[in-house]
């Protein structure tokens, strides 16, 4: 296995911007929110909660230009302007991805120094956990239909949805795992899409077109559909016969 770590930002590897050299690749310790509670009559405490909050990733590299100052400079600036993206990898993470912003951005330091290095960090906040490139899916049809969603991972994974309807679709109810959304009053035609998908900021959203339906759920509908680690059953029943498409990106600690 070699030990070289490749890194690329929004598709594009660092290796293409000049004579840059990485060093090293930090991976920290995520931020944790823990939540305690009193246990009453009784020594020590009780944990409530335990939630991640965000993950952080540092690179340290070298611009390989020996006499060059002005050059060393352009690819400095070069380096600055690859690193402002929104999608890194890592080749130690293969066919994985984190949804991040750059928290540290690189600087030359000492101009004539052409060992210095350069350090840059990435923070993932909304999302702190490495995701699939390519998500995982089952596609299902009829009025009523299971199936089981095989998502790998580390963590539960959200649910996406795409329902295709057959028919004049007034009801639609989904389970994944052990969470349901009911959906009631919709008005979709016969070949109208119905869509579970997620905003930038990691929350749920239920649309047809440019329609939002979150009014549509339940009042005892779940907040989000989740899946995995692992095989995930999932069903719906509907008022017509519809195809519907899950999908779900495995997400790792």
């Amino acid at each position: 296995m070699p030990r070289h770590i490749d890194v690329w930002v929004d598709g594009v590897a660092l290796s293409t911007i000049g004579p840059v050299l990485v060093r090293q690749v930090y991976e920290d310790p995520p931020t944790l929110e823990i939540s305690n509670g009193e246990r009453p009559g009784r020594y020590g405490q009780r944990r409530l909660m335990v939630k991640r909050q965000s993950l952080q990733v540092a690179v340290e590299c070298q611009i390989r230009e020996l006499r060059d100052l002005a050059a060393r400079s352009r690819t400095a600036e070069a380096l600055y302007r690859w690193a402002n993206g929104s999608k890194l990898q890592l080749s130690n993470h293969p066919g994985r991805h984190l949804n991040c912003y750059l928290s540290a951005e690189p600087a030359l330091g000492e101009a004539r120094d052409y060992a210095s290095t350069i350090r840059m960090e990435w923070t993932a906040d909304e999302v702190p956990y490495w995701e699939d490139d390519l998500p995982e899916q089952l596609t299902i049809s009829g009025a009523q239909s299971s199936g089981t969603l095989m998502v790998q991972g580390t963590v539960l994974s959200p649910v996406s949805l795409t329902v295709t309807a057959g028919g004049a679709l007034t009801t639609f109810s989904v389970t994944a795992g052990g969470s349901t959304v009911s959906l009631t009053g919709l008005s979709i035609p016969q070949g109208g899409v119905l869509t579970f998908e997620r905003d930038a900021l990691d929350n749920l959203m239920i649309r047809s077109g440019e329609t939002v339906l979150l009014n549509k759920r339940s009042a005892d509908s779940a907040d989000d559909l989740m899946a995995g680690p692992g095989p995930t059953p999932v069903s719906y029943t509907a008022n017509a016969s519809c195809e519907v498409q899950f999908t779900s990106r495995g997400r790792w600690a």
